[in-house]
């Protein structure tokens, strides 16, 4: 007697019922890094791909959860996902949407566009979240490096004068909500031109980039910012220097570039060599409130280089600025 072979195979279509359909199977197959998270912070499932994008054992990701965002930069959004991750998260606060660095194993930082999402069972209660991670760190890496490339002078290597103003910008609003000094220095080579048309663009290169390694290694603080802002015209930006530190490395400054020794025949300034005339402004503000903007002290450092070749160049003229007098 024949069997009937409809009755003992299951079809296709059966399969494919979302009833029957392997849900987990397919997520650890697919690419996509998930970490479902109780509301207590228990994990529930971890994805492969996670422990790819994170380098190290869905075991050893359970227990360093709490410890896996980067907080080092204030981001609402990574107090909140590590609030999450920490067993701390609040269903009734806005859900984390935003690209956040997270903590590898190997000691680097890996760039994730983070998104969240709420898990309620059928009484529409929630009982944990679900948190998707998608590697972006190649896509910021080759941002970056576009990002570089618009704020850096070709030349030099140094900071061009956009990156160079939006740099003000920021550390001069800094400044006037915490009271401290700034202080900004201009530096103009003497003759410049005449250089140029003497010796070629060829060794007009290399005096620009000379003097740009001397400043470069002038202002060596982390917050301290050297920019090429002109053909032959250098900023530094000091932020939180007071007024005889500005004076100080002025002079320093003058001295250094006239010590290079770079020929400019035609410079009386410095008897045949490339001098520079160099303006410092130093400004604190007194009391919260200023109406002056970042132009300010830039107008104040450029008056005193105008100044300073008035009075024939090769030398150092200074000003200090208090505001809210």
């Amino acid at each position: 007697m024949a069997l009937d072979s409809k009755k003992d195979t299951v079809s296709g279509a059966d399969l494919l019922k979302p009833s029957s359909i392997d849900f987990e199977t397919l997520v650890k197959l697919s690419g996509e890094a998930i970490i479902v998270i109780g509301i207590d912070g228990t994990p529930a499932f971890i994805s492969p791909a996670t422990e790819q994008l994170l380098g190290c054992s869905i075991d050893d990701l359970k227990g360093r959860l709490n410890d896996l965002v980067n907080l080092d930069e204030t981001n609402p959004d990574a107090e909140l996902l590590h609030q999450i991750l920490s067993g701390k998260g609040d269903p009734s606060r806005p859900l984390p949407h935003a690209e956040l660095q997270l903590k590898s194993v190997p000691g680097r930082l890996v760039w994730a566009d983070v998104t969240t999402h709420i898990l309620r069972d059928g009484s529409r209660s929630p009982y944990g979240f679900a948190v998707y991670l998608r590697d972006i760190s190649r896509s910021k890496e080759l941002e970056n490096q576009l990002d570089a490339a618009t704020q850096t002078d070709s030349l030099t290597g140094l900071f061009n004068r956009r990156a160079f103003e939006d740099n003000l910008k920021r550390e001069w609003a800094v400044a006037l909500r915490e009271k401290t000094h700034t202080s900004l220095i201009k530096v103009s080579l003497d003759r410049f031109d005449q250089l140029a048309e003497k010796f070629g663009k060829t060794a007009a290169d290399e005096c620009i980039s000379k003097i740009a390694a001397t400043l470069k290694e002038t202002a060596r603080r982390p917050a301290d910012v050297t920019a090429r802002t002109g053909t032959s015209e250098f900023s530094l930006l000091l932020p939180r220097t007071h007024e005889m530190g500005a004076e100080t490395i002025s002079a320093y400054i003058q001295v250094a570039i006239q010590d290079l020794g770079i020929p400019n025949p035609d410079n009386a300034a410095g008897n045949g060599i490339v001098t520079a005339s160099v303006g410092a402004a130093c400004t604190v503000a007194e009391q919260t409130g200023v109406s002056e903007g970042f132009d300010f002290i830039l107008a104040a450092a450029e008056n005193c280089v105008t100044e300073a070749r008035r009075q024939g160049g090769n030398r150092v003229k200074t000003v200090m600025n208090v505001l809210g007098r």
